[in-house]
């Protein structure tokens, strides 16, 4: 007698359900986006599984996927950039003065370690993958422990394969349903010491090569006890559930899931984000028009069509089609026949693309700097313009630090953790020192504070001249400036107390 399958949990399926209506909702904006800014990835939704058939671009303009991709590069640079530490913690527990050096040492060999992890795995590789998709405003990624040789795993979670809904707290519950290798599932499953693939179904696919199969995890937070709440996980494949009976608690908030979401520009009681190319949408149906009819402008203008005496008469009643030749009534001769102008005026269409070009490049933050005319801005201006440009691309990206870099960050830490490349807690004498990761957008804000701060002592400099040691401490202000910026190459020279300044003319 076959096995019964296990059905998934009432709680699975109806945050599943929700979850899918969701993305049935905005699934036809997505798809359209697609079609404009990586054509072809539009039918990501319906592929089969051994689908490979590459569709023809339906659109007639470029530019919507050159600005997707550099608005996706700055996002690498702006939040997770490759060449420098970017995982920075802060000690927010006051330190005895005594001890300030060793802790500060400590929590930089802590952002070293976890640096090192990162740098040693793939996600340098996947960062502009995962920061593409927020064009639409929604990304996600997998984090998982790797081999010995890569001790951590990322991959991009397309949203074809992501189903969200709100949950408590703004912490979303989350889906990724996906088509696997059944030969493939044991491998997956190697680390999960609670999934059965006991099953006859699933083991009869799992045993004949090129059988695909539907797996998906389900992951919610439990809020039974409010004070600890947890992440539960449940799986299925082809919808039989694989996990234990009861879902399976994953530990705490912090670096517990392994699905991790982040959205830009996100909507009060909306799972999905809304980003630039999303706003973009009007403007980038228009271009597309525009560029459209002046193709077919400029097709119209270099086919001639002609009229030609002929005994029967000209029948216009279907138009007249460019590069065609149409038969007159009687009383044409050989030298009335002439060509019809149809009046087509390309520059109209020139115009008007320059215009929605500029729209584009607002909607996706890439106004600025840029030169305009002849006349190069100055340094001080091109570095005005690039501040504002961060500052418009920093307030709708914010959330993107809560939902995505610090539970990464926590995510990499906790993985160090279990697989002993890192400590479970600092400690300094015995006592654990409290330190939380900073935030991007408060080394954009310091980098403000410089920035007046130097605009200010210019001021002093142009004012007073050679005494303007008398009015400002330039050698504190120096410090404090490298102390705000994190810059840890420039030196203050300390200097000696008997030593006099030297005499100034």
């Amino acid at each position: 007698m076959m096995q019964k399958p296990a059905k998934p949990s009432k709680e699975f399926s109806t945050r599943y359900d929700a979850a899918k209506r969701w993305r049935d909702s905005v699934k036809p904006k997505i798809e359209e986006i697609y079609s404009f800014i990586c054509p072809g990835r539009e039918h990501d939704f319906d592929r089969g599984e051994n689908e490979t058939e590459d569709y023809d671009q339906e659109t007639f303009v470029s530019l919507p996927e050159e600005l997707a991709t550099d608005f996706a590069s700055d996002l690498v640079t702006y939040y997770t950039p490759a060449e420098a530490t970017w995982a920075e913690y802060l000690v927010t527990a006051p330190v005895p003065q005594d001890a300030v050096k060793q802790v500060k040492d400590l929590v930089s060999q802590r952002e070293e370690d976890i640096q090192d992890m990162i740098q040693s795995s793939n996600y340098n590789d996947v960062a502009p993958q995962v920061m593409f998709e927020l064009n639409h405003g929604t990304a996600a990624m997998w984090v998982e422990a790797g081999h010995l040789g890569q001790p951590l795993y990322v991959e991009t979670v397309p949203p074809h394969e992501l189903l969200i809904t709100p949950g408590h707290l703004g912490i979303l519950d989350r889906f990724r349903e996906k088509k696997v290798l059944a030969s493939t599932l044991p491998a997956l499953f190697a680390g999960w010491e609670d999934i059965s693939l006991e099953d006859q179904r699933i083991k009869n696919k799992t045993q004949k090569p090129g059988q695909f199969v539907e797996l998906c995890y389900g992951f919610w937070v439990d809020w039974s006890d409010p004070g600890n709440p947890v992440w539960l996980c449940e799986v299925t494949v082809d919808q039989i559930r694989v996990s234990p009976q009861t879902p399976i608690n994953l530990g705490t908030l912090a670096g517990s899931c392994p699905l991790l979401v982040g959205r830009f520009n996100p909507q009060p009681g909306r799972p999905w984000g809304r980003g630039p190319a999303w706003k973009s949408l009007p403007d980038m149906r228009v271009l597309n028009a525009v560029d459209e009819a002046v193709l077919d402008g400029l097709d119209q203008s270099l086919k001639n069509t002609i009229l030609y005496a002929d005994d029967g008469f000209i029948d216009l009643s279907e138009g007249v089609e460019a590069g065609a030749a149409y038969p007159a009534s009687r009383g044409f001769t050989r030298e009335q026949v002439y060509e019809l102008n149809k009046g087509v005026n390309l520059d109209m269409g020139f115009f008007s693309e320059e215009r929605l070009e500029g729209r584009l490049r607002e909607r996706f933050y890439q106004d600025g700097p840029r030169q305009r005319g002849d006349t190069p801005p100055t340094a001080s201006q091109w570095i005005d313009e690039r501040r504002r440009v961060q500052v418009r691309i920093g307030k709708p990206s914010a959330p993107l630090w809560r939902e995505l870099f610090l539970p990464f960050i926590q995510r990499v830490e906790k993985i160090g953790v279990e697989s002993g490349k890192l400590d479970a807690e600092l400690t300094h004498n015995e006592d654990v020192i409290s330190a939380q990761p900073i935030s991007p957008l408060q080394k954009a804000q310091n980098q403000d504070k410089v920035m007046v701060s130097k605009s200010n002592l210019s001021t002093a400099f142009e004012v007073f001249g050679e005494g303007v040691g008398q009015v400002v401490d330039v050698a504190a202000t120096m410090e404090n400036h490298i102390r705000v910026s994190g810059d840890e190459l420039t030196v203050i020279r300390k200097q000696d107390p008997n030593e006099t300044a030297p005499p100034t003319e």
